[in-house]
Formats: C-alpha cells, sequence, structure tokens
C-alpha cells in the first residue's frame, strides 16, 4: 500500500526568540516492510543531518538568529507491507534495553496491580485482552494530558490519548522485565486525518516484535508507517528542542495520510 503523507509542524513565539536548537524526528526508518519511495523535510534553513543511538534519522536545526516561529514541513511517500505481522529484531539496538524503565514510563502500584492477571501467563492474546482493557480504562480524551505526563499519572486521571496509553503498556510490561519499545509515526485511516503524529507499543515475544495499538485496537503493522522508535516519548518526539527568549509558544500542527494504491 502506497501513502501519500503530509506534516506540517508549526511553533509561534508571542516574543523574540534569539536562538534555538531543534532536534527533528521526521523522516521515515528504512525497514523491510517499508520502503520510502520519496522525502523531504522543508525548514528554515540548512539542518544537519545524523542518527541516534536508535537508528532513527535526526536533523539539527540551529538559528542564531532573532525570529518568533518556527515552521516545519515534512513530505513524501512511503509504500508498507500490508501483511507484515511482526518485525524482527535490529541488530544494532539490543532487545533487552527497553527492559529498562524510563521517568515516563515507571510503574505504580495501581498499574502493576491492573496488569498482573494478563502478565500471568505471557501470550499474544493476553496481551490484547490487556490492551481492550486498558482503553476501557483510560479511553481517549485529548487534553486531559501533555508531553510531560507519566503513565502513573494518566492511569489515575483515567483518560489520555496515544502517547498516554502507550507509556501505561510499556510501564506494565517493564515491570516485570518484558521488552517493550515506544513507536513514533504515522497512521493510515480511511475515516480520518489526524492532526499529530501517532505513537503505539511494541513487546518483544517469541523471538520478534509485535504491534500493539492501543488507541485503535490494532495489532499489527498494517496501517502504520515507522518514523522513530525509543523508550519512550522523548526519544522519538518529531520535535524537541531549546530556545532562549520566545514567551509562550502557539503550536498548529496536521497529519493527512491518503492512500495513493
Amino acid at each position: 500500500m502506497k501513502l501519500q503523507i503530509s506534516h506540517q509542524t508549526n511553533y509561534y513565539y508571542d516574543e523574540l526568540a534569539h536562538r534555538s536548537v531543534q532536534y527533528i524526528r521526521m523522516t521515515p526508518m528504512q525497514l523491510p516492510h517499508q520502503i520510502i519511495h520519496q522525502w523531504n523535510v522543508m525548514l528554515p534553513k540548512v539542518a544537519t543531518s545524523q542518527k541516534d543511538g536508535f537508528g532513527n534519522d535526526w536533523l539539527t536545526l540551529s538559528r542564531n538568529e532573532a525570529h518568533n516561529n518556527l515552521q516545519m514541513q515534512a513530505s513524501g511517500i512511503v509504500e508498507i507491507n500490508t501483511s507484515t505481522e511482526r518485525l524482527e529484531d535490529m541488530d544494532h539496538v539490543p532487545y533487552l534495553l527497553f527492559t529498562v524503565q524510563s521517568p515516563l514510563t515507571a510503574c505504580s502500584e495501581n498499574m502493576r496491580a491492573f496488569a498482573a492477571p494478563y502478565l500471568k501467563t505471557l501470550t499474544h492474546d493476553s496481551l490484547k485482552a490487556m490492551a481492550a482493557e486498558l482503553l476501557t480504562k483510560v479511553p481517549y480524551i485529548k487534553n486531559l494530558t501533555h508531553v510531560g505526563t507519566t503513565a502513573a499519572e494518566a492511569f489515575e486521571i483515567g483518560a489520555g490519548v496515544c502517547q498516554d496509553h502507550t507509556h501505561i503498556f510499556l510501564g506494565c510490561l517493564r515491570d516485570q522485565q518484558i521488552p517493550a519499545r515506544y513507536v513514533s509515526g504515522y497512521l493510515y485511516d480511511n475515516t480520518e486525518n489526524h492532526m499529530a503524529s501517532h505513537a503505539w507499543a511494541e513487546v518483544w515475544l517469541d523471538g520478534y516484535w509485535y504491534t500493539f495499538d492501543i488507541s485503535n485496537q490494532l495489532f499489527q503493522p498494517s496501517s502504520h508507517v515507522y518514523v522513530a522508535i525509543g523508550r519512550d516519548y522523548l526519544d522519538a518526539a518529531p520535535v524537541r528542542g531549546v530556545r532562549m527568549g520566545g514567551g509562550y509558544e502557539n503550536l498548529y500542527s496536521q497529519v493527512l495520510v491518503s492512500r495513493l494504491s
């Protein structure tokens, strides 16, 4: 399936920023089930390109001139194999790395109690049942959490978005030393366009990585475009950075994913 993707992100500042550095992960990964036919990231100036420790493409944008906005446009054509059921491990990132908790995924007692019945016997079906119950307990509701909300906080709030669902799921699994990783990217859904990039979990089972998209209850990557992997949101965020000045910022972001064939 070929997908046309457009990802526009604009930051507007109340005051002039005098200097900023942004780390941008908006380029899909090269994977066996995912072919990048065309991709371009348009930025205000030339950025340096490298790969991070997880193999994600990483652009560093440094601006030393005064500016009151940051506009980025990523677009291209990606083909995915819709029959893919699971992914093999990456040689450069050992799967055991993803047994380590991060501050965003740390497991609370309530999370541990929630997950316990599903993790007594670890199977793909038991994790699917856990994912279904998690969405019931923490329904998808926007604007109640933010990028710094931890898994434990979102679980107590009882609502969240894909990032929160993924963090909670990861936290429960890593608490039992089960490798689980955070994936950010794009989701093709023929019923709607998404205002932001998507996030889901993957779990290491029987020597492979299996998809657990809690927010959409999808369990194979037949509609997913991989952009970055990591331990949590901070490792795979589309944009992270620092700036001097600028005051408050307003964010506008829109992702359009359409099917070409």
